[in-house]
Order: structure tokens, then sequence, then C-alpha cells
């Protein structure tokens, strides 16, 4: 298992030994009326491992264009697996090096429960946890001895292939699985990290959404003068409510007392 292989190991680069690739459908805004899809890698090192959106990384090496990725839309986050240090769970959020880090031990409480299926090929049990307002269903496959899997979810005795909430607002589904063509992944040395709670990165979201021009010169300093999308076209913010993976309450008795806008009217 990934976490006992490990146990003695500070780690700030890895090698690849096995990439999964996951088509990741989310509901990024309550306004939206789909689910949004991106196309997230998991890197599984030899002591650690990293999850990043394949799209994201493509357009880092290629910033002039098209992505063979489309209809995608980004997902701007990266999670790391006993990275900067043995067992922690370090997630970060873009642009601005929003960082949680939690204790990956019993992280989640796992129940496993009656259920098989097929999934990329490799038999599949079932499990099932409550995090943070989210009830998760994962399918993990004993044949790929990797307690690990997409995004935070981690902590099963194989690798985590399939995995959705309750509601379908999130849903990582395993397309391939390969053997690490020995690239070295690293933990970001930049000095711009922001590391808060939890609770604090759900509030920071749901503010970024809610009021992005506030947001970004909280955050920066900077003003936007002039948006412009995909097609040319000049446009406005429009106060949206962020969907997170974690739910804290209190940020959203929070937003709505102060910030109204936040929150479409019918």
């Amino acid at each position: 298992m990934l976490i006992a292989r490990v146990a003695g190991v500070d780690a700030q680069s890895d090698i690849t030994k096995l990439s999964v690739t996951y088509e990741v459908h989310y509901l990024n805004y309550a306004e939206d009326d789909s689910l949004s899809r991106d196309i997230a890698q998991l890197d599984i090192g030899t002591n650690t491992s990293r999850y990043y959106s394949k799209v994201s990384e493509w357009y880092n090496f290629n910033p002039v264009g098209k992505a063979p990725y489309p209809g995608t839309k980004i997902k701007n986050e990266e999670v790391y697996k006993n990275m900067p240090n043995k067992g922690l769970v370090t997630a970060m959020h873009w642009p601005y090096w929003i960082t949680t880090q939690d204790s990956i031990n019993h992280l989640f409480d796992w129940q496993l429960v009656e259920g098989n299926s097929i999934v990329c090929g490799y038999p599949c049990h079932k499990a099932q946890t409550t995090f943070r307002g989210r009830t998760w269903t994962a399918w993990y496959t004993l044949d790929l001895a990797y307690n690990d899997g997409p995004w935070k979810l981690c902590g099963l005795p194989g690798l985590i292939l399939h995995a959705q909430d309750s509601t379908r607002q999130f849903i990582f589904d395993c397309t391939s699985i390969e053997k690490g063509d020995g690239h070295t992944f690293s933990f970001p040395a930049s000095k711009r990290i922001r590391l808060v709670t939890p609770e604090k990165a759900e509030e920071l979201l749901l503010f970024e959404a809610a009021d992005n021009d506030a947001y970004v010169y909280a955050m920066s300093g900077g003003r936007i003068t002039d948006r412009i999308d995909a097609k040319g076209r000049h446009y406005k913010w429009t106060p949206k409510t962020a969907i997170p993976y974690e739910i804290f309450p209190q940020n959203h008795k929070k937003k709505n007392k102060t910030n109204p806008r936040s929150r479409k009217k019918k």
C-alpha cells in the first residue's frame, strides 16, 4: 500500500510508477445547467502521488495552440499525497495557491459494503464514506494495491477507479491505467503558497465565485479592467454560487447573511 511504502520518507519529488487517467464530471456553479468535464491524472510514484488536470498541464507546456481535449473545462486544483511531508494530503486551488493540508491517516472512515463491478477492466469492490458534508461511494480494485485515488480520496485496500458523491455533483471515472513513464513530479517550491484551513479554503472558493473582482483584488491587489471569453467577447462577472467538494455549514450561513448577491434570483 502507498502509505506503508512511505512510512519513513519526506519527499519534494518522486518518479512516476503508475499513471491513472480519470474523466471528471463536476458541477462548477449552482447556476449551471449541466456538469462540466475535465480530464485528470493521478501519477503514483515510489513514495508519493500527484493528482492534477491533464488539460491544465497541456496548456502549461503549450501556451499557444488548441488542446487535444475538446469539450473540457479545467478544474483548478492539484492534490499531493505524502508531499511535501509524509502523512499529509496537500490540496491546492489555483491561481492564488490556496492550500490545505490534512493528515492522511484515517482521513476517510470507509465502510466496505456489498457490491461488485468492473471498471476499466478491473474487478472492483464497493465502499462508502461521509466526509465534510458529502457522502461518497467508491469502487476500488484489489488488483492494484495502492490505497490512493482521485482528489483527496484514499485509504482503501486498493486503487479507487470510480467515485461519486450522493448528489452526483462530482463523478470520477477511470478511463485508462498505464505503467509510469518514469517522469519526475515535484512539489511546488513557490513562496506564494497560502496555507489555510479547509474551512477557510471553502470560504475563499465561495468568495471567488460570488464577487470575482473583489476576490482578485483581495488576493493580489490587482484589478480586472476587462474580461474576454473564449470567443473574444467582452463580459462582466456575474455573481455565482460555487459548488465545493467540502461543505462547512458556517460558511454558508455567513454567505447567506452577508453576501446575498451570490444567490441567483428565481
